[in-house]
This record gives structure tokens, sequence and C-alpha cells, in this order.
């Protein structure tokens, strides 16, 4: 199972690309050229918690990492509009291996990524780019109460992987170059299982890259034809696990309630339209299907004396949402913002405004689906939300 979904997010991100469009004549390109790169990467972690402060098992700061990954990706041929827009990018999949000198408490956590390099300049001999990475992190060594008490980082032993740095290429030969950038990464197992206050690295990275044949000769950057300005409704239905984990004096109320998961589901409507090649605008409304609720009117009816059950249509939320979605091609980037305007106020309860992060590939026609994250305070994850859904033009 966990390579299974390792593999499919890694897929999400690159299968848009790869389908992605139409030669406009087989004969005027290239064809996509293959080739791979190696990395290693020396940097800090981030001191955002005290567990990395030095509150562990070991009694000292985590404040270093270590890393390597190898890479297998694609130069894209300008043989398709999109390609254009986002200046002939590449993209792939890599796997990522870090060390944060910690193995005992953080063990030696592994990844499955997809990319996604986008130039901004390019010369004879340079490229300057900018960089994305999505994938899934395994192998961490979670938090337990017994074993593991001091973790307040991860909480389980798989997290998100989300990265985004910048780079600058030199071509030292036809099929061989070096690459040097910085890159900061977030782990995060999305709200999950808690404890779960993440963790985030940061440093200067060097690749060596080679490819496999004959780099893709690039065309001429022409500006892509004139996009479709229509409204559409996107629908989406998205289904994940909650988890509370809420501390009581009362060592009985701890033994019933203290670390609990909970199902999350969401039927999401919004309309929205380009506003340009590569950028999407879009509104609507959330409904949310919240498992919690029963539980935490139960516990705020026990502090105030008092016997209390929820209602079935206490565990629905209505928001209101906005955000912006970046296409290329097939796959697209999405940030949310959300506001819940009616739901049953209980103690415990999230904050009723809520961001999101993820990202959809478009897999038949117009179906998709896709991971966001779900947070709040622009940066504590409440759930991860798996979704699929459907586009259809107004």
């Amino acid at each position: 199972m966990r390579c299974a979904l390792l593999c499919l997010l890694s897929l999400m991100c690159l299968l848009g690309p790869a389908t992605a469009g139409t030669e406009d004549n087989t004969e005027t390109y290239s064809g996509t050229s293959n080739y791979i790169r190696g990395a290693y990467q020396w940097g800090a972690v981030l001191q955002t918690n005290d567990f990395l402060k030095g509150d562990n098992l070991s009694g000292t700061p985590i404040e270093n990492f270590q890393s390597a990954r190898l890479e297998f990706g694609w130069q894209t041929d300008g043989s398709s509009e999109w390609q254009h827009a986002y200046n002939f990018p590449s993209y792939g999949i890599g796997l990522y291996g870090a060390d944060f000198y910690n193995d005992e408490e953080l063990g030696q956590p592994t990844s499955l990524y997809g990319f996604f390099d986008w130039p901004f300049h390019r010369s004879s001999r340079w490229q300057l780019s900018f960089g994305l990475g999505f994938g899934l992190t395994t192998d961490w060594e979670a938090y337990d109460a017994v074993n593991n008490p001091k973790n307040m980082a991860l909480g389980l032993g798989r997290s998100v992987h989300i990265e985004v740095g910048g780079y600058a290429e030199y071509k030292l030969a036809r099929r061989w170059a070096l690459i040097g950038g910085i890159t900061g990464t977030h782990f995060s197992n999305g709200g999950t299982q808690r404890p779960n206050h993440g963790l985030n690295a940061m440093g200067p990275i060097l690749f060596v890259k080679h490819h496999i044949e004959d780099p893709a000769r690039l065309p001429t950057r022409v500006k892509p034809a004139d996009f479709d300005r229509g409204w559409n409704l996107t629908l989406t239905g998205s289904v994940g696990k909650r988890n509370l984990d809420l501390v009581f004096d009362d060592p009985d109320l701890n033994q019933q309630y203290s670390n609990q998961s909970f199902f999350i589901g969401n039927i999401t409507a919004v309309v929205g339209r380009k506003f340009s090649y590569m950028g999407r605008y879009c509104f609507g409304l959330d409904v949310c299907y919240d498992e919690s609720v029963p539980t935490l009117v139960e516990l705020e009816g026990y502090k105030n004396g008092q016997n209390v059950t929820a209602d079935s249509m206490d565990k629905f939320d209505l928001a209101a949402i906005a955000g912006y979605e970046h296409i290329a091609k097939k796959t697209h980037v999405l940030v949310q913002l959300g506001y819940i305007f009616a739901r049953k106020d209980v103690l415990d309860r999230l904050p009723r405004f809520y961001q999101r992060f993820g990202v959809k590939q478009f897999v038949w026609e117009n179906w998709f689906a896709g991971l966001n994250v779900r947070f709040h305070e622009l940066g504590s994850a409440d759930n991860l939300e798996w979704n699929a859904g459907y586009v259809v033009g107004l």
C-alpha cells in the first residue's frame, strides 16, 4: 500500500506534461530527450519546534542534514504550445534519501517524488530555473509515547514531501552539465496523525547531469495561441482523516478520547475562468462532513456537567472559498482560501479561516484526481484530502 501511494502521487505530477498536447508537425521537432542527474545536499534544519531545538533523547539540537538523490527526467522539445509558454521545461521522477544525524528518533527518510523545472533564462551555456517537487516520504521514526516520546515533529512514519528551489545550470559538454542551487523542503503528514509540527530543511545543492541521448533541439520560442476565456464548473469530492490529540487531566478521559482519528469528507463546487495561458481563478462553496464534531460536543457537555449529544446536521460545515490554479496542461497546482460561515460552534474546533495547497492531474478527458493539504494559520496542517472530480463548461 505504501509503495502504491508513492507511485500514484509521483505519476500525478509527471503524466500531465508527458501526455499533454499533440505535435504540430512530427518532422519539425526532435522529440523529448531523457537525462539522469544525481545530487548531494548539505544544509540546515529550521528550528521550528522544541524537539528540533534540543528537547529530544540525545539532548542536542537537530540543526543540520545531508541528502542524496537520483532523478530521471524528460526534456521537452517545443512540440506543444504549453512547452513554449514555460520556456521548454523539463520534468521527471526522483528518489531522495536524507540523514538528519538522529536515526534513533527521526529514522532514515526516503522520498519518491515528481519534479518540474521551469527555466526563466537561457544562453548557450547557462540556464536559470525554478523547480518544484511533490511526493511522499516513508521510513520516518514516528512519535511513540513509550519508545519515541520526544518526537513532536513527525507523528507518523509517512509524510508529504514538498520542495521548491532555484537552480543555475552550466553546460560542460553536449551531454554533460553541472547544476548548483538552493532548495527548501517541507515534511508533514498533513494532520493525519499528531503530533505533527513538521520538519523544514534548506540548503545548497549540487547536481551532475548527463543526457542519455543528444539533448532535444529547442526551436525558436513563440507566443502560445489565445486561450479559452470561458467559464467552467469544477465539482470535487475528497476524503481524509483528521487526528485530534486532546489531553485531559482525568486519566479515564485520556484513555477514551486522546489521540483519536476521524473521517473527513468534502464536496466542493467552484466556478472558474482562465485569465492567462497559465493561470485560472475560481470561487465557490465547500461542504464539509466532519466526524469529530459529536465527540467535541460530548466533551464540551462533560466539561459543563451536562450530557449532550450532537445532531446529525452538526457534522456539516458550509464555507465560501476563492483560489488560484497554476496550469501546466493537464497538471494543476492549486491554492485556495476558505471561510466557514455556517457550522456548529464547539470547544476545540479548528478556526473558521482555512487554506489549501494541492496538485491535481487530469487523467481522462475532464476527469481528474489529486491530493490537497488543508491547513490553518498559514502553516498548521489539519488533514490530507485525497480527491477526484470533473470539470464542465458553462
